[in-house]
């Protein structure tokens, strides 16, 4: 069934002895510049996954891997072939769609229900099922673990009418459909199902394998058919979830490394805006309800909130800006105007999700690699004058003919790079964000946006409480006088940072014999593996502590509305501050 499969096996592997440049994490993309489907793609990006095998985690056995995968489209005539077996055959007037499916494998009855639960929606949505695919796979490059958690791996193919005029944008169809089909599986307690995507352009091959042995699972991806405009890498190091198949990367969306500090809250935040949740493409909206399932991962909710923006109308590049944008705020004086306005209209419309992260990522139209605002994980790109463009966080993943380079860079902080595949367009950082800052929208914006730091100047400061009084209350904020004396005393005099060389034995707050406010029962989550310590002192560059008020309640939707948007400098105000801005409120 496959086609040369031992020359293209044997091409892979001369490839990848050849690799020998190693010094960064695990995650990519390869893509044709001029928008044409090719094999080379399919084969560089398997050669970029092997070639950065030793970035992730290999459990006891030798061979199960934390997670390893490749995002590529789907070719027709590969799948044409597959739907002849069924008996059936594709139409002029269908679009193919094919969804990668992990089924549970030790319940029979299990498996056979998540397959008619997909069918029925399927149906329902007014989709033509050809029939299920067993997915080939080889179990006997699977470590011990993986095989023992190892799920049914199957495709369900089917396709739509394209006179049908239900499906005007196909892919945030498919989006609503998965989703409706999770929360049934949810509800049923289906275990071990997972869709790995649905889609009318793009196939998703991963799992708990060494990145080396992908090509070795997936036979499919030796067969000469596939071929694509972009492959997406990701070879996966666990540090805040335990590997499961699942969780195994790319994503629908996204592939990312690094990790997400800001994730409780950003959850949390997503929750509170799903009440104000509005969208033309999507009929019912309560179908998409939650965006981010309990007990994700980070990036697993990272890729969930990308795909409901892109998936909502907004393009992948508007995107990354919302949720992982540029350090800007300190950059006034050369950041050009049209671009402030729009950061300023993004940040006013959703909260970033903050860590470090280099992201590859897919909608449909759009590749893009990018970077967070720190730059905390490297990302480095080469453009071919064979029109290929390689890019990950590491060089030397594929092998290029030194003449063959037409450019090299890097994807700096907050910078990102772009490939619109439909054009053949590529865009540096600065094309591609005056692009997307070319929006009225966000001038007329500028004018809602308040800075409420202009009503606080020459304001004279004054005490409220003194004497007893005062020092009750700070014994009910925890204030001792060793902190008064010792910590305080030389902020306020010398505007020095404190300096001790005694241990830290205080007991924690729950644990303590001593009286704790409440604050000190709180802790700052972050993940404790790769992150640097950072503050907005010692990180003044990309850091601020303004604090927003009047967000927009519809982040689905781009209208301008008249509500204002007000900002603090700081969220600690003084007493004179305080005042002033309860009379300001009053005012408006």
């Amino acid at each position: 069934m496959i086609k040369n499969y031992k020359k293209n096996k044997k091409k892979l592997e001369d490839n990848f002895v050849k690799v020998t440049d190693h010094d960064a994490c695990g995650v990519g993309f390869i893509a044709s510049t001029n928008g044409k489907s090719r094999r080379e793609v399919v084969i560089n990006g398997i050669d970029a996954l092997k070639a950065v095998w030793h970035r992730g985690a290999v459990d006891a056995d030798g061979r199960t891997g934390d997670g390893a995968g490749l995002h590529i489209e789907f070719n027709k005539d590969f799948f044409k072939e597959e739907i002849k077996e069924t008996g059936h055959e594709l139409l002029e007037n269908q679009k193919l769609c094919v969804g990668m499916i992990f089924l549970p494998r030790s319940n029979y009855g299990s498996q056979e229900r998540c397959r008619s639960i997909v069918e029925q929606e399927l149906l329902n949505n007014n989709f033509y099922i050809f029939g299920w695919r067993q997915v080939p796979v080889n179990a006997k490059v699977l470590g011990q673990k993986a095989n023992d958690t190892r799920p049914e791996i199957e495709q369900i193919i089917f396709a739509f009418d394209k006179k049908d005029k239900d499906f005007t944008d196909i892919e945030t169809k498919l989006f609503v459909v998965r989703k409706k089909i999770e929360k049934k599986a949810l509800n049923e307690q289906l275990n071990d199902f997972y869709i790995c995507s649905l889609s009318s352009k793009s196939v998703i091959y991963k799992g708990m394998f060494l990145a080396e042995n992908i090509s070795d699972f997936y036979p499919d991806l030796l067969d000469d058919r596939f071929t694509s405009r972009f492959a997406i890498f990701h070879q996966r190091f666990s540090t805040n979830t335990f590997p499961s198949w699942e969780l195994a990367q790319p994503f629908r969306v996204l592939a990312h490394n690094g990790e997400i500090n800001t994730l409780k809250g950003n959850v949390n935040w997503m929750k509170t805006h799903e009440a104000g949740f509005e969208n033309n493409l999507i009929k019912n909206i309560n179908d998409i309800k939650p965006v981010i399932k309990s007990n994700n991962s980070d990036t697993a909710s990272l890729d969930a909130t990308f795909e409901l923006l892109v998936r909502s109308g907004r393009t992948l590049p508007i995107a990354k800006m919302m949720v992982i944008p540029e350090a800007w705020s300190k950059k006034s004086k050369i950041i050009p105007k049209t671009h402030r306005d729009m950061y300023n209209y993004l940040n006013s419309v959703i909260e970033p999700w903050d860590g470090p992260a280099a992201i590859a990522a897919y909608d449909g139209k759009w590749i893009i690699a990018a970077s967070d605002r720190n730059g905390l994980r490297p990302l480095r790109y080469t453009i071919t004058k064979d029109k290929m463009i390689f890019a990950g966080s590491e060089t030397g993943m594929v092998q290029i003919d030194e003449n063959n380079i037409l450019h090299r860079g890097r994807v700096g902080p907050g910078q990102m790079i772009s490939l619109d595949l439909e054009k053949g367009k590529y865009f540096d950082d600065i094309k591609i964000k005056d692009k997307l800052s070319n929006n009225s929208i966000f001038k007329k914006f500028a004018n809602n946006h308040i800075e409420l730091d202009k009503y606080f100047k020459s304001l004279k400061e004054f005490n409220i409480f003194e004497g007893n009084e005062l020092r009750q209350r700070q014994f009910l904020a925890g204030l001792t006088i060793e902190d008064l004396e010792i910590i305080l005393h030389p902020m306020v005099e010398d505007q020095k940072e404190a300096v001790g060389s005694m241990g830290d034995d205080t007991p924690i707050a729950v644990l303590s014999s001593q009286y704790r406010p409440l604050s000190n029962f709180f802790r700052q989550n972050f993940s404790q593996v790769t992150n640097p310590p950072i503050d907005s002192l010692r990180e003044n560059r990309v850091m601020s502590l303004n604090t927003r008020f009047g967000n927009l309640e519809n982040i689905l939707d781009d209208k301008l509305t008249e509500q204002k948007s007000y900002l603090l400098s700081s969220p600690v105000l003084t007493n004179s501050q305080f005042k002033k801005f309860l009379k300001y409120l009053k005012k408006i």
